[in-house]
């Protein structure tokens, strides 16, 4: 007898995590013109994997692993968007098993990656096998300011998101584009270190001035006919020399909250210590104090990590290579 799939029980879901090459646009007080906005890559490693176990035997959604907790609220914030919404009623009794996770705000957008995957789950385990990223980023508090992590996990690749007008809607999507698959990304993110994140984040950005238009503007030429044409052409010098301005600027637009242009002094000195190597595109994504460098293949990004660790003393764990993912989340059934 066929099993229909909502009386499947488990569902596994895996998903990559971005790194976000800097917001474009705060001019509060601005109605009519659009709020964020950027650019950013979604990559292969790290990543993350949750299980959602449908089970009766359960009063509630109950989770296990890192991030527990939140894998809870997004599961809660799932179910209760989907009664307002009138989708099929919801599984409201089971078990998210997150497996792998990496460490939290870092500047790697755990956050979005772990609300799609259990949105994606509980949306499947409900008879729902795939909502567009536009419905589930909202019905799992998602996407309210940027929505690279929500397109990211529905495509993968180098994405370019247009900003906001409507604070309930996702911003949209201007482009989305394979990334180069022989480039690699080196990740430099010390133990010692933690991004803003959640109230702290929240804070920081009612604090900060608005960036004036002109900075805006900048920063805008640099993601249009900067980046984005480099990566098409396969330029990679020219594409780390647009990425490492455009990440000067950001980090000038946000060095009040975050104390400099980069999360800590030591960082900001490996900024300059990989540049003076000859790597031009580095930057820190989003809060860190997660670095990343651009470099041409494998090689080079061994040969780099090793210059790291010897001249910074960083541990194994701190580095990691890794390159662009261009397929986004994926999901099966496993029972």
């Amino acid at each position: 007898m066929a099993v229909n799939d909502t009386q499947r029980r488990v569902v596994e879901v895996r998903t990559p995590c971005r790194l976000h090459f800097g917001l474009l646009a705060l001019s509060r007080g601005q109605e009519h013109e659009r709020q964020y906005g950027g650019a950013g890559v979604m990559i292969r490693e790290p990543d993350m994997m949750i299980r959602l176990h449908r089970d009766d035997s359960l009063s509630e959604i109950e989770a296990t692993g890192p991030m527990a907790q939140q894998a809870i609220g997004f599961a809660q914030q799932f179910i209760a968007s989907a009664r307002e919404t009138g989708l099929r009623e919801p599984v409201t009794r089971g078990r998210v098993e997150v497996i792998r996770a990496p460490r939290t705000h870092v500047g790697l957008g755990t956050g979005t990656q772990l609300g799609m995957a259990v949105g994606q789950a509980m949306a499947m385990l409900a008879g729902r096998d795939h909502l567009n990223v536009q419905t589930l980023a909202p019905m799992v508090g998602r996407g309210r300011r940027s929505a690279i992590g929500a397109y990211g996990f529905g495509a993968g690749g180098f994405i370019v998101e247009g900003g906001k007008l409507d604070p309930t809607r996702l911003s949209p999507l201007l482009m989305r584009h394979d990334f180069p698959q022989d480039w690699r990304m080196v990740l430099v993110s010390p133990h010692h270190l933690q991004g803003l994140a959640g109230r702290r984040e929240m804070k920081a950005f009612a604090a900060m001035p608005d960036i004036p238009a002109e900075v805006t503007a900048r920063m805008c030429r640099l993601v249009l006919l900067g980046l984005t044409p480099a990566m098409l052409e396969r330029d990679l010098d020219a594409f780390g020399e647009a990425l490492y301005e455009l990440q000067r600027i950001v980090g000038e637009c946000f060095a009040e909250a975050q104390g400099g242009i980069y999360a800590d002094a030591s960082l900001e000195a490996m900024v300059h210590q990989i540049r003076s190597w000859g790597v031009k595109g580095v930057g820190q994504s989003s809060w860190g104090p997660t670095l990343y460098a651009v470099v041409e293949d494998e090689s080079r990004a061994n040969h780099l990590t090793t210059q790291l660790r010897d001249t910074f003393g960083l541990r194994e764990d701190e580095l990691v290579i890794t390159q662009a993912d261009n397929t986004g989340g994926s999901w099966q059934w496993v029972d």
